[in-house]
């Protein structure tokens, strides 16, 4: 997709939020050994040149793109374009790469022959280790802490101490990328600019992205469900919103409309957030920081949020439940509602057939103006590469640049379907896998590098009905004014910090302690660092 925008040196700043915002710590990174780079300080990277941005031009989308709004495609192309011809990994040998998964793992390399063909066609033996994501957190430590460090690696924006990490172990990709010179890697000069803010750490550019749009979450909603029942589709308020709740909620028959509080980040209090108001992080006005868990509203949607568990709109399982098992709740009719990435729509609607997914727009609580929508990060996570000679890198890079190719090339079509006619067969103009390639085509590439993001393709009434949503959405969007100032103090003490504020709005909103009691929380959090987190960012704002 071509997104055109202004670059501020503010803008760039504030794109920078899974690497400069990461929480630290010591005993982790002294593991890693010293490295070299620059101090990861805002100046030095405001100094840093994006890669140039030269969108891919070989297809034209049936719904065009816009300022924070995806193309949308209703089918692939008649002809394809083979866009390297070449063996980019040829000359690698042996590439280790560890990745999350949330899907089960495919079949061994031996078992598995979507992955044979795909080292054929890259020209190495790409040694994928495939970490289910319940795991992926304490592989990821265990990996950086150790010696023996793979050429690519997944690292979540919660690395503890990210930028210190990619400086001590991981290749700066400066001379490559920055400027003109992504353009020796076309297909990663066609990401854009928004998705390499976040790769910006230690003055340079320190990993690739995996390319989100600004959209973020969405509040999924069964609408075969809702029609269903003669419920109310599009609530104006809050009330109006806790009654579509009511509705899609039956005990008895084993429905509740919600199963996923989100009191570890997203959830329900996420879209509450978004509907009473409360500021995306931080809020600025004139050049005075607030941070959102002080305000009345964040007050107000986390008591709105204990009434609806209170009225038993929530899954009894919900406190205990697992990511999947949320999934599974929604695309089996157990719950109605779910707050998850925008990509996963596509995802919902392929793993359970005959559902209807929609997006909801989170209401102004009181119905009074628009409704809000907090923007994403722009990548899903950093793969980092490790440090090499420059022939080993540039490697890397290349294969890189191959798993990036987008969609209307072979390349593309090869990485997500396989092999035509035997992980997937074509109906109008679209791949279906077989059996095959259902249980061998889920390495997942996608969580390394990839294509800009795009709607479709797929069935033309639920493409519009994306492009619609998003459309709705996307002048909604609400920024967080801190991503690309550094603090120390939440460096050293944010993972602390949020802990303790998690805790305690667990035992809130699980009903152990009172809404009351979150003053003295908030006020807590001030005191052992929050004001100084504060004083931090405004001084960097305004150094700006």
């Amino acid at each position: 997709m071509t997104q055109h925008r202004v670059v501020s040196r503010r803008a760039l700043l504030r794109g920078m939020g899974a690497m400069t915002l990461a929480a630290a710590s010591t005993s982790f990174l002294s593991a890693c050994g010293g490295g070299g780079g620059a101090a990861n300080t805002a100046d030095a990277n405001a100094r840093v040149k994006l890669p140039t941005h030269v969108p891919y031009t070989g297809v034209t989308p049936d719904l065009p793109a816009g300022e924070d709004l995806l193309p949308g495609f209703y089918r692939y192309p008649e002809n394809l374009v083979t866009a390297i011809t070449d063996k980019p990994g040829a000359g690698a040998g042996k590439v280790s790469i560890l990745v999350d998964t949330f899907t089960p793992v495919p079949p061994p390399l031996a078992d598995n022959a979507y992955w044979q063909a795909l080292n054929d066609r890259v020209g190495a033996d790409l040694a994928f280790n495939m970490v289910p994501d319940s795991d992926y957190s304490t592989k990821v430590t265990t990996t950086i802490a150790g010696g023996d460090l793979p050429d690519m690696v997944m690292l979540p924006s919660w690395t503890p101490d990210l930028p210190g990490v990619l400086r001590a172990k991981f290749a700066d990709l400066t001379p490559y990328l920055s400027g003109d010179a992504v353009k020796e890697y076309p297909f990663l000069a066609n990401i854009p600019e928004f998705c390499w803010r976040p790769m910006i750490a230690n003055g340079g550019i320190f990993g690739l992205p995996t390319p989100r749009a600004s959209i973020g979450e969405i509040m999924f909603v069964r609408d075969d469900l809702v029609a269903d029942r003669s419920l109310n589709p599009k609530p104006a308020n809050h009330d109006e919103f806790v009654e579509l709740c009511e509705g899609l909620t039956d005990a008895k028959a084993g429905r509740w409309a919600l199963g996923d509080t989100g009191l570890g980040g997203g959830g329900a209090l996420l879209f509450l957030l978004e509907s009473f108001g409360v500021p995306n992080g931080w809020s600025e006005k004139n050049g005075k920081f607030t941070n959102a868990v002080e305000t009345e509203e964040y007050t107000e949607a986390l008591a709105a949020l204990v009434a609806m568990v209170e009225k038993g709109l929530f899954h009894p399982d919900t406190f205990s439940a697992t990511f999947q098992q949320g999934r599974d709740w929604f695309g089996t009719g157990k719950i109605a509602m779910k707050v998850d990435g925008y990509a996963a729509w596509d995802i919902l609607l392929g793993t359970y057939p005959g559902i209807d997914v929609g997006g909801l727009l989170a209401p102004a609580h009181d119905g009074g103006g628009d409704g809000r929508h907090f923007t994403g990060k722009g990548s899903f996570a950093v793969t980092g590469i490790k440090k090499g000679d420059e022939k080993r890198v540039r490697q890397m890079l290349a294969i890189a640049n191959w798993m990036a190719a987008p969609f209307g090339t072979t390349e593309h079509l090869f990485r997500k379907f396989g092999v035509d006619g035997t992980d997937h067969t074509m109906r109008a103009g679209l791949p279906v896998l077989t059996r095959n390639g259902e249980t061998n085509v889920k390495i997942p590439m996608q969580y390394l590098v990839d294509q800009p993001p795009i709607l479709g393709p797929g069935d033309r009434a639920v493409v519009d009905k994306q492009y619609a949503f998003h459309k709705e959405v996307a002048p909604l969007l609400v920024p967080d004014p801190t991503v690309g100032l550094y603090s120390p103090v939440n460096a050293s003490k944010g993972s602390v910090l949020s802990k303790a504020l998690n805790n305690a709005r667990s035992e809130i909103v699980r009903g152990n302690q009172p809404v009351s009691g979150w003053a003295d929380v908030v006020r807590q959090w001030r005191q052992t660092g929050g004001d100084q987190v504060r004083g931090e960012f405004e001084k960097a704002h305004a150094q700006q």
